[in-house]
């Protein structure tokens, strides 16, 4: 069996939501179990208002927590708060009581108590954050970061992102190559600040990674590489500009549409192709990101996340664990370096 803490507290839309999203993710996996960390009462009550799943109580538990980090939190909670329900899940990855953990829970406590109570894996000298994006071709996604764990990185730095994020894409997407971006401002060798052309560099010397070159952010969706690395504040921004981009499009065809009967009869036949394209690029569905770089599996969903987000998430963690990606990191990064030593 699989067994993954799930962090219910600490989100926007509260615990019921993220409770929801577990129980109808176990009602379809019979090889997992979930552990709900968090306020003990709160959680009973919202499992009794959703028995409508009728999932099999031994197929998950409950680690009472008092304390919760939320959102106006700040990072040294991480210490403050010892029975935060972030920290306890955190420990449970650190104790091997379990195999992963995610949370909705704020982003600073989550990073820098992965950091604090998890660490690095051996070598790594930082983690990143790495989405799941859609793209133009049917069935390929792309691994983009750091998209936002830290605010600048180093070459040596976007190097060992790629060399993690090959291994992820070969493990999970079953990518015998995974095809290596580097993102900058104009595709020639020469482009961009010190960053990009020192990593162009070090990616293009490195006989492990499959390296494409530099790519445009205008070109996040169309296909081209499985992985693009980046600093963590660029990554960031062309993250959520594409979100709100795709936001932006479908709501300006409702708004067209809405203006001529015609347009409205015109669309009954485009239902099911809008339905495919809405499903495809709606951040909802690729809503979680894991920390790469850290000593375990663990999984970060939106702050807003609704029951379609955390069970995304919850798939996420699940593929990762189901395909051993710790153990295909811990000897990937082994292998570098010893590689780098000799």
């Amino acid at each position: 069996m699989i067994k993954i803490a799930f962090d219910v507290m600490g989100s926007d839309k509260g615990s019921k939501v993220a409770l929801e999203a577990g129980l109808k993710f176990l009602s379809t996996h019979d090889d997992l179990e979930l552990v709900f960390y968090g306020d003990e009462t709160e959680i009973k009550a919202h499992l009794f208002a959703l028995k409508k799943y009728k999932v099999d109580p031994v197929r998950y538990s409950i680690v009472p927590t008092n304390e919760v980090i939320d959102v106006h939190g700040s990072i040294l909670d991480v210490r403050r708060k010892k029975d935060a329900s972030i920290v306890r899940a955190l420990e449970a990855v650190k104790n091997n009581s379990v195999d992963a953990m995610l949370t909705g829970g704020p982003s600073a406590a989550f990073i820098a108590g992965a950091q604090i109570i998890i660490g690095n894996l051996p070598g790594v000298k930082r983690s990143g954050f790495m989405p799941t994006i859609p793209s133009n071709v049917d069935n390929k996604v792309l691994l983009l970061l750091d998209a936002g764990a830290n605010l600048e990185n180093s070459p040596e730095e976007l190097l060992q992102y790629a060399q993690m994020a090959t291994v992820y894409s070969r493990s999970v997407n079953k990518i015998e190559k995974p095809l290596v971006g580097l993102m900058n401002i104009g595709e020639e060798e020469g482009k961009g600040k010190e960053l990009q052309k020192e990593a162009y560099k070090l990616l293009s010397a490195d006989k492990s990674i499959n390296f494409y070159g530099n790519l445009e952010p205008r070109e996040l969706l169309v296909g081209k590489v499985d992985v693009l690395v980046t600093d963590g504040f660029s990554g960031n921004i062309a993250l959520k500009t594409a979100e709100g981009a795709a936001k932006s499009i479908f709501r300006e065809v409702k708004n067209q549409v809405k203006k001529s009967i015609f347009r409205k009869m015109a669309l009954v036949g485009m239902i099911p192709t809008f339905k495919a394209i809405a499903k495809k690029f709606d951040y909802k569905n690729h809503a979680g990101a894991i920390l790469l770089g850290i000593n375990g599996i663990v999984f970060k969903s939106h702050g807003s996340s609704d029951v379609r987000s955390f069970e995304a998430t919850l798939r996420m963690t699940y593929q990762a664990v189901k395909n051993e990606v710790l153990v295909n990191l811990v000897e990937g990064m082994d292998k570098q370096n010893h590689d780098q030593e000799n």
